[in-house]
């Protein structure tokens, strides 16, 4: 049975719903004007308090930008220059980063500045330390965002320096397995060095056969190479 069709001067005769409603607001209004006036006050003091907070975000983001940046250049032209880095630089540089952490923590620049601190005791060679601020960089904002590797891979590096080896091996199969990694040929060669500080030649023998296997065109492919002749001859 066909549908009947509703006339455009049916369509225009039925009442407009936007109209409707716009009207039966303005009838609120006249009736209620002090709760409509009060309704209008809340609703400007709630615009004014987004753009207020966003204003101040703004200015937070901005400044912890500002100070993260310069405190990065000077731990990159310390860590850079031909002489030693003094342990008075370190001193200053973590103050400066650990200041921004403890200003701005919940923002990026608040969080990569946890990471240099990190770096820094890692030089001054305090990585239980280091560990403590990697390990709190996996939860994140900018773990989420792409740079949990990174973090990750910190993290196993400083437990490799805490003889940790069994944590850190679980964290580099984990990178070495990840196809996309910007850190998987780091992994398959600390993979392999683990073995080795543990005195395992074969195991080490095996690992390192396998990053030439995975990575032919390595640029440490000679050194890999007289690595495996030099644990195949010790036996």
């Amino acid at each position: 049975m066909a549908e009947k069709k509703i006339s455009r001067k049916e369509l225009l005769s039925e009442p407009d719903e936007f109209l409707t409603f716009s009207s039966k607001v303005i009838a609120y209004v006249h009736g209620n004007p002090r709760k409509a006036g009060v309704a209008v006050i809340a609703v400007i003091a709630c615009v004014l308090a987004g753009l207020l907070y966003n204003a101040y975000r703004s200015h937070r983001l901005t400044a912890s930008h500002e100070l993260f940046v310069q405190a990065s250049l000077e731990y990159e032209a310390a860590i850079n220059s031909a002489e030693p880095v003094s342990e008075e630089m370190l001193d200053k540089l973590l103050a400066q980063f650990d200041g921004i952490v403890q200003e701005y923590g919940s923002l990026p620049a608040g969080e990569m500045a946890l990471l240099y601190s990190g770096h820094v005791l890692t030089r001054k060679k305090e990585y239980q330390g280091a560990l403590e601020r990697y390990l709190k960089l996996e939860s994140s904002s900018l773990a989420g965002e792409g740079l949990r590797d990174l973090f990750w891979y910190h993290i196993a590096q400083t437990r490799m320096a805490l003889k940790q080896y069994d944590k850190a091996a679980t964290i580099y199969e984990t990178l070495s397995k990840d196809t996309k990694s910007p850190y998987r040929r780091e992994a398959y060669a600390a993979i392999a060095r683990i073995y080795e500080f543990e005195n395992k030649k074969k195991e080490a023998v095996q690992a390192y056969r396998q990053y030439l296997k995975v990575f032919p065109e390595a640029p440490d492919a000679a050194f890999v190479k007289a690595k495996i002749a030099e644990l195949t001859a010790q036996g």
